[in-house]
């Protein structure tokens, strides 16, 4: 974990984003009140299970929802612009367009979904580079070159002519990568890229982001199930559950060492890790609550080992805070509880 933080204020802040879906005539909310902040040469994992809502918070800050869903409510403020997410004018909708691909760019899980099959791929760059900076199209594609050796493709004078199909899944996810980076962005939005990756070529884009992270001081907002590769990459955390933030902290590993949420605290806990072998994996018990029915009070409460009976019916608090962190929790982890635990099942 590395950071090159600038301490000028917050290139992004988002305040109350809640966004409904509708799914058989019934609306429902799948995200609810989430708020955070993310500074120049910051990166911040968001993190939780499948559909949590990590990916849906990404897409609504570019206005890259589906159909059937809706921003009732949702201030961002990015790079000195405020952006009201729930407005559907035209004029919202250009606003977004002008910040999208140049101020704040989005790397996506699958590259082969959003490569164009039947266009060479640093045409992709070409095009794109193109448009933003109004280069010539010779000028643009030794630009192309350029990015794609800083991404660390080394024949790229040969791959800048290349198909999709042809290039292997990490190749394809730097050509993503040169792409978005292109029109210099202050924010970097990634969507989980390197799930579909096999360890070492994880391990490779991981520090691939790194280096971008230092040579262009963009902030970094990265979408994950998989803590290892936020503890690496990451300064600061938010947590989500069912569309809700769980726990927040721009300390990342003083909430990695002591986590204040049970969600958290199990997240953790269900890590593998290759220092105690031998320990038996923890599985947090049940599952997600499905759209339409999640609980009336806290969303975690029927997973939760520290349930007590308020949680089933209570409103969670908007926040808690414990030791600057921000907490979502009746019945908060006591600090020493959860030490004792994690070092229990560490033997």
């Amino acid at each position: 974990m590395r950071s090159t933080m600038d301490d000028s204020g917050p290139l992004l802040t988002m305040d109350d984003l809640t966004v409904n879906l509708q799914v058989a005539g019934a609306q429902h909310t799948v995200l609810e009140h989430v708020s955070f902040e993310l500074r120049p040469g910051e990166a911040r994992g968001l993190v939780g299970e499948s559909g949590s809502g990590k990916s849906l918070t990404l897409r609504a800050m570019l206005g890259l929802l589906p159909p059937n869903a809706t921003v009732v409510s949702g201030l961002m403020e990015f790079d000195g612009q405020a952006f009201d997410l729930s407005q559907r004018s035209k004029s919202a909708r250009r606003q977004l367009e002008r910040v999208r691909g140049a101020g704040i760019s989005m790397i996506f899980q699958e590259p082969s979904v959003a490569l164009n099959p039947v266009i060479p791929v640093g045409e992709q760059i070409v095009d794109a580079v193109m448009r933003r900076d109004r280069m010539r199209r010779a000028e643009a594609r030794d630009y192309a070159i350029h990015l794609m050796r800083l991404v660390g493709i080394h024949d790229a004078e040969h791959t800048v002519d290349a198909y999709a199909f042809e290039l292997s899944g990490g190749l394809k996810q730097r050509v993503m990568i040169a792409a978005a980076v292109a029109g210099r962005p202050k924010l970097i939005l990634c969507d989980e890229p390197t799930t579909a990756l096999d360890v070492t070529v994880q391990q490779q884009i991981l520090s691939l982001f790194t280096h971008l992270r230092d040579e262009l001081g963009a902030g970094v907002l990265y979408v994950t199930h998989d803590l290892a590769v936020v503890a690496q990459l990451c300064d600061s955390v938010t947590v989500l559950y069912s569309g809700n933030v769980m726990e927040a902290s721009s300390d990342l590993r003083a909430v990695f060492e002591k986590p204040a949420h049970p969600y958290t605290e199990a997240l953790l806990r269900s890590t593998p890790d290759v220092d105690r072998i031998g320990r038996r994996l923890y599985s947090i018990p049940g599952s997600a609550p499905a759209l339409g029915d999640r609980p009336p009070g806290c969303p975690f409460a029927p997973r939760c080992e520290y349930r007590e009976d308020d949680c089933e019916h209570e409103r969670v608090p908007d926040t808690s805070p414990i030791d600057g962190r921000e907490v979502h929790c009746l019945h908060p982890v006591r600090q020493d509880a959860s030490s004792v635990r994690l070092a229990k099942e560490s033997r």
